[in-house]
């Protein structure tokens, strides 16, 4: 039997050896040279250096974590806005990256990002991240360092891997072209006006997304095009062309440069327009213009507000009031008139996202819809221009001077939320008008599917102006963006074109 001094003795022993065996984490937790690391599997980030402890996150395979602190086996490290403990038998030293200290200047190359990259301060992985540069990006650099490039971008300037970079191919301006025949296209997307015919040409201007351009020369893919008052080259890659038949119409968002245009006059019957010696009613008279009378554009239209520059078809140049202008020929026996007002103009673009503006797509519509009403009503627009405005009472008068049959105002909503869509039609006075919205709401609803928002009572300044039946019509919301993907769609614009003719030769 032992003695209890034996016993005490075993005791003391044994607590001596379990101290040893079992340090507790604070006795090896130390400061340590800041490094990165890299995570060789999927590991559990803790609350403190124990399996046993809270976990916080788990980082996944092959993330990079920086430590300056480990206890025992333990690294302190953050991730994903959290701070805790990682064990280090999942952990790889990433060798350091030092920045180099001298570089290469280049002859300037453009480069394409192959995925998303970081820009940073200086030409090290461990420097300060200024800003992530999206995959697919064009950058230019003419230095580098190591593999490192110094590049801009957004008002940046730092280093990216040379790993994540593609030179692009240099394009060189081809000397000779092709002469075609004059045909419109729209843009399927944003793109640079250039120079010349080449990527690496400067640039003039973007011209938005679903805008319709003009082109008869071509530099293998690069169609020569006018837009705005600038001249240049844009890629075809991005061009479509439009299914519009009407040469005579300039293309929407161009300038009001008619010149040479053919115009009729459009007047009451037994009536004439007087053709005046300068852009203003006090001008003197020097002949008159009877109905259908041809004439030829020979300045910008609205250039002088109101009134345009033609030449007679007897060769008189002189003056005459726009509002008698039609693009489309009168008849010359009764025919009903219809007044087609597209909203906005100029200065007021109305609607508008991400460079698409209520002002360009109305007008586009009003054209193919009066297009469509010539052959059987006479038709008169109240702008035919998107760069030229009328105020809202130039559309009253407009339509009450012509003894207007039928007046519709053509327009696209908008709303803060982008979950409001559909169609909606508004009326201001008399049964007439009332059916004319009903008319115009059953055809856009049924034919383009939209959602039928109703018809409403609209005390609108253009309605109210209008002796004629009129109805101001709203195609859908700019905002929304299943509506807005029809609107800038022009197979859906000749669709909503359609479905407003319709309703008004339904209406006369």
């Amino acid at each position: 039997m032992p003695t209890k001094t034996s016993v005490l003795i075993a005791s003391i022993a044994s607590a001596v050896l379990f101290t040893v065996a079992a340090p507790t984490p604070e006795a090896s937790a130390a400061s340590i040279t800041k490094a990165t690391y890299q995570t060789t599997d999927a590991l559990n980030l803790r609350a403190s250096a124990t399996t046993s402890s809270k976990k916080l996150l788990t980082i996944p395979k092959g993330k990079s974590v920086v430590s300056s602190y480990k206890t025992g086996n333990w690294y302190k490290v953050s991730y994903s806005s959290k701070t805790g403990y990682v064990s280090g038998s999942y952990l790889k030293k990433k060798a350091a990256v030092k920045a180099s200290t001298v570089g290469t200047s280049f002859t300037k190359t453009n480069y394409t990002t192959t995925d998303s990259l970081s820009l940073r301060k200086s030409d090290s992985a461990t420097s300060a991240k200024l800003l992530t540069i999206p995959k697919g990006t064009t950058l230019s650099s003419s230095y580098k360092k190591g593999s490192w490039y110094k590049v801009s971008y957004k008002s940046k300037t730092g280093y990216v891997a040379g790993s994540y970079l593609k030179k692009k191919a240099v394009v060189t301006a081809s000397a000779t072209g092709t002469t075609f025949a004059k045909t419109n296209y729209i843009t399927l997307d944003a793109l640079n006006l250039r120079t010349s015919n080449s990527a690496t040409s400067a640039k003039l201007l973007t011209i938005p997304k679903g805008k319709i351009v003009t082109s008869s020369y071509r530099k293998d893919n690069w169609y020569q095009v006018s837009y705005g008052s600038k001249k240049g080259y844009v890629s075809g890659s991005y061009l479509k062309k439009t299914t519009s038949s009407s040469a005579s119409l300039p293309p929407v968002g161009s300038a009001a440069d008619y010149s040479g245009t053919t115009m009729y006059v459009l007047v009451p019957f037994n009536d004439s327009l007087t053709l005046r010696s300068g852009a203003s009613s006090i001008s003197p008279s020097i002949g008159t213009l009877p109905r259908g009378s041809v004439v030829t554009v020979t300045n910008a239209l609205h250039k002088t507000k109101g009134f345009v520059a033609v030449k007679t078809s007897d060769g008189r140049y002189g003056y005459v009031e726009a509002t008698y202008l039609s693009l489309f020929q009168p008849s010359m026996s009764a025919r009903p008139l219809v007044v087609l007002d597209p909203g906005h103009g100029g200065h007021d673009v109305g609607a508008a996202r991400y460079g698409i503006y209520e002002r360009d797509i109305v007008m586009s519509v009003a054209k193919l819809v009066a297009e469509r009403l010539s052959k059987t009503v006479d038709v008169k627009l109240t702008r035919y221009t998107n760069d030229y405005y009328p105020s809202l009472t130039d559309r009253s008068v407009i339509s009450n001077a012509h003894k207007t049959n039928i007046f519709v105002s053509i327009h696209i909503n908008a709303a803060s939320s982008t979950s409001a869509y559909g169609a909606e039609n508004f009326y201001y006075r008399g049964n007439a008008s009332v059916a004319l919205s009903r008319n115009l709401q059953n055809n856009l609803v049924n034919s383009i599917g939209l959602r039928d928002r109703g018809i409403k009572f609209g005390n609108l300044a253009v309605l109210r102006g209008t002796n004629a039946p009129a109805t101001l019509t709203e195609l859908g919301f700019l905002s929304n963006a299943n509506d807005r993907a029809k609107l800038v769609s022009p197979s859906y614009q000749q669709r909503y074109a359609d479905a407003v003719a319709n309703a008004i030769l339904s209406s006369l």
